[in-house]
């Protein structure tokens, strides 16, 4: 506990010390105490766990790093930071990471006395064994007691139930994609000198399982655990997984999508117990820059296009430097300008909106739909924090309690993960990791988006248990 502590001061001597630095105008300094922290948290929480997606260093990493890069202030649409900008910031992830410390400690207690032993870390994975006798994989601790797994009968029920999910995601998105691709008349792959064609591609309402092949490849990724704890080579459905998904999301010409679809089912296999050498992760590091590239430049946007939006400082900086700064660091200038302008808060109607939508009751009571106003440096440039909506929606009490939620569902979520048997908590825990790592790119948690992909995934975690429960009545 004095080292989570220790670990808190030094966060806030370094925000302390940015915050010192800005007001003083050194924008590169004022970063770089930033991206120090962010470095600290991470390895302070992989040092503890011995997980390199130990979800309170993810958000480390992802928000108050994306934070020490908005520092720089390259571009002249960045301006001084308003001091509800800073306290934000810095409020939100102190009191998720005590909130996650408690729910830990919480649960470490609970389990002390029930005289469960599972708890020694925090991070999780699928690591079974082929030699037990149980009927289902298990989840547990990196370097911790041998898991379990199906033998016989019940294995190969474990096998057909992953090969009916991915038949089942592959099917219900590549179907939903023609359809699409049949009512609006075009593939925005196939679209000639036509900019934002990916934005028109989408027919409300089905395109949420059109993107629904982001969650393909990481099911893939548990299949290919199951098959080599079984002794099996990887099948053609395995690649027809990982494969078929990436190419959906290069017709759709989406860099979120085809960034996800990779990260999630990367994220699954290290959780999974995959490990990779240097050469296959730079391999994979050079793929994704190069799919990023061409998916880009089927965009259509041109050089000079994009640097006039961006307005840089010095207007010979390569695109491929300007594009990811911006992509990260006028987002949190989007936030900047929302602090200083917003007059009225939307009441939690913009957090609410995930469950207006998918809940229907949007088109029953269209007043809780409204649009709110978007306050950002540049109509173009409409990216924004996870913090974005909860600030809308009441300041700084708003910033507070979504950090103390958060804080507490992480920590939950991290102990369910490492004692859970189920391999699709590894699923929910990998989407958690990834909405964190790039949580300083859009509002996630009241996106819809998210809370369908979760969804699926919890229903696909619910009919997975029916079935080893089945198994086990017989």
């Amino acid at each position: 506990m004095k080292t989570e502590w220790f670990k808190l001061v030094i966060y806030t001597a370094a925000y302390v010390m940015s915050f010192v630095l800005g007001e003083a105008g050194l924008s590169a300094p004022s970063g770089l105490c930033l991206i120090f922290a962010a470095a600290f948290l991470y390895l302070s929480e992989y040092r503890r766990t011995a997980s390199l997606m130990n979800l309170r260093g993810m958000l480390a990493l992802g928000l108050l790093g994306g934070e020490g890069i908005a520092r720089f202030q390259l571009s002249r649409l960045s301006t001084d930071w308003t001091l509800e900008t800073w306290l934000s910031f810095y409020l939100f992830y102190l009191i998720f990471d005590l909130s996650a410390q408690l729910a830990d400690h919480t649960g470490a207690i609970r389990s002390a006395r029930s005289g469960d032993d599972a708890d020694r870390s925090a991070s999780c994975s699928v690591v079974p064994d082929p030699r037990a006798s149980t009927a289902s994989i298990d989840i547990r601790d990196v370097g911790g007691v041998p898991g379990r797994s199906a033998t016989g009968e019940s294995a190969g029920a474990d096998l057909r139930f992953f090969r009916y999910a991915i038949l089942g995601l592959l099917g219900i998105s590549w179907a939903a994609f023609l359809f699409e691709a049949r009512r609006l008349g075009f593939v925005p792959l196939f679209t000639v000198d036509t900019p934002h064609a990916y934005s028109y591609f989408h027919v409300k309402g089905v395109h949420y399982f059109t993107t629904l092949a982001v969650l393909t490849p990481a099911v893939s990724m548990l299949y290919l655990a199951a098959l080599r704890t079984h002794g099996l080579r990887p099948d053609v459905l395995a690649l027809l997984g990982l494969l078929l998904p990436i190419i959906l999301t290069i017709l759709m010409v989406s860099r979120f999508q085809f960034m996800i679809s990779v990260i999630l089912a990367v994220f699954v296999a290290l959780l999974s117990g995959r490990r990779y050498k240097l050469w296959q992760l730079l391999l994979l590091l050079a793929l994704m820059i190069a799919a990023y590239v061409f998916i880009t430049i089927e965009r259509a946007h041109s050089v000079e296009y994009l640097n006039g939006i961006f307005e840089m400082k010095d207007p010979s900086t390569p695109i491929f430097i300007t594009q990811p700064y911006m992509y990260i660091a006028n987002n949190y200038d989007n936030f900047n300008v929302m602090t200083r302008e917003l007059t009225v808060h939307a009441h939690g109607l913009r957090m609410l909106y995930p469950f207006v939508t998918l809940s229907g009751i949007k088109f029953l009571i269209p007043s809780l739909a409204q649009g709110f106003p978007l306050f950002v440096t540049k109509e173009e440039l409409t990216t924004v924090t996870m913090l974005y909506d909860a600030w809308y929606d009441f300041g700084l009490i708003g910033i507070a309690v979504f950090a103390l939620v958060l804080g507490l569902v992480s920590g939950r979520v991290t102990r369910t993960c490492r004692k859970d048997q189920n391999p699709f908590s590894v699923l929910l825990y990998a989407q958690l990791a990834f909405y964190y790592l790039v949580s300083f790119f859009t509002t996630w948690f009241s996106n819809p988006a998210t809370w369908f992909y979760l969804g699926i995934s919890f229903l696909l975690y619910l009919a997975y248990a029916c079935t080893v429960r089945k198994r086990r009545k017989k």
